[in-house]
């Protein structure tokens, strides 16, 4: 019987991170040991990050160098591709860790969608997790093969947004 799961979060929409986060404190609520490695975010300074911070049995590791698609030179695609695969050496180690209960790959379809991380890679460790383990991957357009390995998967779809109307990012609501 495999009781692990693998959960993801993908779509144009918000909240795919938020969603992820909420999962880490139901899983910190029941005792569990939560790992996040965030791909795209780098500085730490989010309110769920800050908060996820205060448990004793979550890591958060921001592994990113901000937005991916405005690497637009080869020195500066290279600091985004090295800092996805810093990333992934410690989600692989997270997902190996038998102690850990539940590991969130935040925004990890950029790199992956971008050539940083091997799709296939990510599928063969995905495929090894221990019974018992959650994974959630999110970002926006999630790789076919990370869509067929998971057991669920939703998409976060944008109806109407306050960016639309020139309304810039707020403390609380994305960030």
């Amino acid at each position: 019987m495999k009781d692990s799961r693998i959960l993801v979060l993908t779509g144009p929409g918000k909240g795919k991170t938020t969603s992820a986060f909420g999962m880490a404190l139901r899983a910190l609520g029941h005792g569990g040991k939560v790992a996040v490695v965030q791909f795209i975010k780098h500085d730490g300074s989010y309110g769920e990050v800050v908060a996820l911070r205060q448990f004793p049995n979550a890591e958060v590791v921001c592994s990113g160098q901000g937005f991916t698609g405005r690497a637009r030179d080869e020195e500066s695609r290279e600091r985004h591709a090295s800092a996805a695969r810093d990333g992934w050496r410690v989600a692989r180690q997270r997902l190996e860790d038998n102690s850990m209960g539940t590991v969130i790959l935040d925004e990890i379809f950029y790199p992956l969608n971008y050539g940083f991380i091997p799709v296939a890679e990510v599928v063969g460790a995905l495929k090894r997790i221990a019974a018992g383990k959650v994974v959630v991957l999110t970002g926006r357009d999630a790789p076919e093969e990370i869509v067929a390995v998971a057991d669920t998967v939703s998409r976060i779809e944008c109806v109407k947004h306050a960016f639309q109307q020139g309304t810039k990012a707020q403390s609380n609501v994305e960030f």
